[in-house]
């Protein structure tokens, strides 16, 4: 019997050293597949971070065009509506202007059938008329800014 216990237990042996070389080489094999796929997942990582950084840029280059765009749009709007109000500010001048003409007129055709007018006088009604009618006239540009702010 006590050979049969001998071989038995050298069976066992090789079983267990077998078994352990098994184990041994899976454990290595395993080994190697972390480190590929650490690899790969840190290629991976570097790859999502340069497409975020691609994206990233991509959005600011389109935010800028954009703001660019909106940007030169709100000039035009400025320039269209400082153009108006110079036109408005012209139009309310010959306004001005016309009105103190006729006034002017009416003054004169009053002095005129009650006296004589003199040259001095009526240049200096068309002095005083004239600087009236720029006062309007800057006056309405000035409103039209205070109302525009």
């Amino acid at each position: 019997m006590g050979a049969s216990e001998d071989s038995i237990r050298e069976e066992l042996i090789g079983e267990v050293l077998g078994q352990l070389s098994h184990l041994r080489r899976d454990v290595k094999e395993l080994t190697q597949l972390l480190q590929v796929s650490g690899k790969q997942f840190k290629d991976d990582g570097e790859l999502t971070l340069l497409r975020f950084t691609s994206r990233h840029e991509q959005f600011l280059k389109d935010f800028n065009a954009s703001t660019t765009g909106v940007l030169a749009e709100a000039g035009h709007f400025a320039e269209a509506r400082d153009q108006l109000i110079g036109e408005l500010a012209l139009r309310e001048y010959d306004a001005a202007s016309g009105r103190v003409r006729g006034q002017l007129r009416d003054v004169l055709r009053e002095e005129g059938c009650r006296r004589g007018i003199s040259r001095l006088e009526l240049a200096a009604w068309v002095g005083c008329a004239t600087l009236a009618s720029a006062v309007l006239s800057v006056g309405a540009v000035v409103a039209l800014h205070l109302v525009r702010a």
